[in-house]
């Protein structure tokens, strides 16, 4: 087992704050093999320009790995204006310690990271695969697709410890989320396949969603009217209202599937 890790240095977050630093280029996958000096020329967006790694980062390496699989990459500092943190990476582990920026986890193929924290918008974007743990809260757009494109999330598993914004899950095809908070408006829109389970509150789920299935174990605070009621089933010994929709979808196509408790 390897451990990469990499401390944000002081004088980047304590000077230039708002200055974001895109680090897609430091994956498992993509650090595989490369020794402490070699990683610390590794390119990485800092603003408008790229900076070596080494002059952001203070970097370590304890362990040897032989496959992308062995590799961990420990991120610390302060990390909230540290955008695609695993953005995607196919192996390894990645664990940032405090809250990230935007797309973390985005397009993810493999491997598993957890942010001790919580996420910006757009974590999860266009996820095909791996674990993606958010131990505190996430943004608007979590497993969404971004602007333009037409697939979400469509493998994989997402867990979240708190709340949700807005739109998780929109066009999202396959895989798993879990939020244990509440979410806001809108969530699963256009979902086509999947499934997303919310342990509190939801407002307004599923709107447009013509397949894959939504869980909500609190409660659904404003409901869409073009949902139909299917009666009632049991999930782990709890009963649940069950919906078949969107129906505003044509009732053809209105495969979704929505339980309520």
């Amino acid at each position: 087992m390897q451990t990469i890790r990499l401390k944000l240095k002081e004088e980047i977050t304590s000077g230039n704050a708002k200055i974001p630093i895109e680090v897609d280029s430091l994956t498992p996958d993509k650090v595989f093999g490369k020794n402490e000096s070699e990683i610390k020329a590794v390119k990485v967006w800092w603003g408008n320009g790229e900076e070596n790694t080494g002059d952001l980062f203070d970097v370590s390496v304890e362990g040897e790995a032989g496959t992308a699989e062995e590799v961990k990459i420990v991120m610390e500092g302060n990390l909230s204006r540290v955008k695609h943190i695993g953005d995607g990476m196919k192996a390894g582990e990645i664990e940032a310690l405090g809250d990230v920026d935007m797309h973390c986890g985005a397009m993810m193929g493999g491997g598993r990271v957890t942010v001790k924290g919580n996420a910006d918008c757009w974590a999860g974007r266009e996820m095909r695969g791996g674990e993606l743990i958010i131990e505190g809260d996430a943004g608007d757009n979590l497993c969404a697709m971004y602007r333009g494109e037409m697939t979400g999330m469509s493998g994989g598993k997402v867990t979240v410890g708190g709340d949700a914004g807005e739109c998780v899950g929109q066009y999202m095809t396959g895989g798993e989320i879990l939020i244990k908070g509440n979410t806001n408006i809108l969530t699963g829109l256009n979902m086509k396949g999947g499934k997303i389970t919310i342990e509190g509150d939801a407002i307004m789920p599923g709107a447009d969603m013509i397949g894959g299935e939504i869980t909500v174990k609190g409660k659904v605070l404003d409901m869409i009217p073009s949902f139909k009621s299917d009666g009632t089933e049991s999930i782990e010994g709890v009963e649940y209202k069950k919906y078949i929709g969107d129906l505003a979808m044509t009732e053809k196509r209105a495969k979704g599937v929505l339980y309520v408790k």
